[in-house]
C-alpha cells in the first residue's frame, strides 16, 4: 500500500469509528458523502483570501464506476479551476493536490457522476475543511474541541484586552481592542459583524464546546492549574503552555515528521487594519523550547 493510500485508509477506518493503531499518522479527510465517500483536505498556504492546496478523494467501495469533478467560480470571472477523475469498483483515488486560489464569494463546487453535491461560498471557508495536518484523537470530547477550534480558522486576533470579545463574541460595532493594557504591543481592529480571539479564549471556548470542566481563562492559568505531563508523553488535545501563550497540540496528522499545533496569535494584518489570528502552525518551537510546558485536561 502506497503511503498516501495509507493514510487515506486510515482516514476512513477513523470516520467509521474502528480500533487506530496508537502510533499511526493519518489525514483526517471532511467527506461531502459516503457510497461513495466523496471528500478533500485543505491546507492553507497563506493567510485568507490567498492560497489553499487541496486533495480531493474519491473513495469507492459501491459496485460500480463513479467520476468526481471539483470547479472553483469566481463572481464575474467564471471558472477558475477544475478538476476531474474517476474510480472503478473498489478503487480508491486520490486527486493530484493543486494551489486554488480562494476569494470572497468564490464558489466551490462538487459534483459527483454529473449532479452537483457540493456548492459553498468562500466567505470564511474553508473553515472546517482545514483538517489534513490533525491525528484523530480516541477522545470524543477531544475531538469535539479540535471541531469547534478548526470551525474558528482565520477567525480575527484581538488581543488580551477584548474581554468577551476575545472568546468569539461577535462584534455589534467596529471595535478596537488596547493590547497595550494587558502587555500587547498592538491597539487591535475587530470590524462589525466579525468574531475574534485571543490564545487562551479560543482554547477556553473549545473546551467550554466539549462540555469539558475548564475554569482556566488565562494561560497563566491554564499553566498553573492543568495538570502537567512530560512533552515525550504528549499526545492529541494536549496544551503547550508559558505565561503569556496557550497551543493545542495536533500530532502529525500528515506523516510528514512535523507536528502541529492549533493556536490563536497575530499572524497576518488584514487590509482593513484588523489582524488574522487563529490558525495551524509548526509544533515544534513550542517542544523545543523550555518556557512551554505540556498539560492535559482532566476529563478527557
Amino acid at each position: 500500500m502506497t503511503a498516501l493510500r495509507r493514510v487515506v485508509a486510515v482516514a476512513v477506518i477513523a470516520l467509521l469509528g474502528l480500533a487506530l493503531p496508537a502510533t499511526a499518522a493519518h489525514a483526517d479527510y471532511t467527506f461531502y458523502r459516503t457510497s461513495p465517500h466523496v471528500g478533500a483536505c485543505w491546507n492553507k498556504v497563506n493567510a485568507y483570501g490567498g492560497v489553499y492546496q487541496v486533495t480531493n478523494n474519491l473513495l469507492n467501495g459501491t459496485s460500480g464506476t463513479h467520476t468526481v469533478r471539483v470547479d472553483v467560480h469566481r463572481p464575474g470571472v467564471g471558472l477558475m479551476s477544475s478538476q476531474t477523475y474517476s474510480a472503478a469498483a473498489g478503487v480508491w483515488k486520490v486527486g493530484a493536490v493543486v494551489n486554488v486560489g480562494i476569494y470572497h464569494n468564490d464558489a466551490y463546487q462538487v459534483y459527483l457522476n454529473g449532479t452537483k453535491i457540493l456548492d459553498l461560498a468562500a466567505v470564511g471557508f474553508p473553515h472546517y475543511m482545514q483538517n489534513c495536518q490533525t491525528v484523530v484523537s480516541p477522545s470524543t470530547k477531544v475531538r469535539l474541541a479540535i471541531s469547534y477550534g478548526m470551525a474558528q480558522l482565520d477567525a480575527l486576533y484581538v488581543g488580551c484586552a477584548a474581554g468577551t470579545y476575545r472568546m468569539g463574541t461577535v462584534a455589534p460595532t467596529t471595535l478596537y481592542h488596547d493590547g497595550t493594557t494587558c502587555g500587547q504591543s498592538r491597539v487591535y481592529k475587530q470590524p462589525a459583524g466579525t468574531k475574534g480571539y485571543d490564545c487562551s479564549g479560543l482554547i477556553y471556548k473549545m473546551f467550554q464546546h466539549a462540555g469539558v470542566y475548564f475554569p482556566w481563562s488565562s494561560s497563566s492559568a491554564m499553566k498553573s492549574g492543568v495538570p502537567q505531563v512530560a512533552k515525550s508523553q504528549i499526545r492529541v488535545g494536549d496544551l503547550l503552555v508559558k505565561n503569556g501563550h496557550v497551543a493545542m497540540y495536533l500530532g502529525d496528522g500528515d506523516g510528514d515528521g512535523v507536528p502541529s499545533v492549533l493556536e490563536a496569535t497575530p499572524k497576518w494584518q488584514n487590509p482593513d487594519g484588523s489582524w488574522t489570528g487563529v490558525m495551524i502552525s509548526d509544533a515544534r518551537p513550542y517542544l523545543t523550547s523550555s518556557s512551554y510546558t505540556a498539560h492535559r485536561v482532566s476529563g478527557t
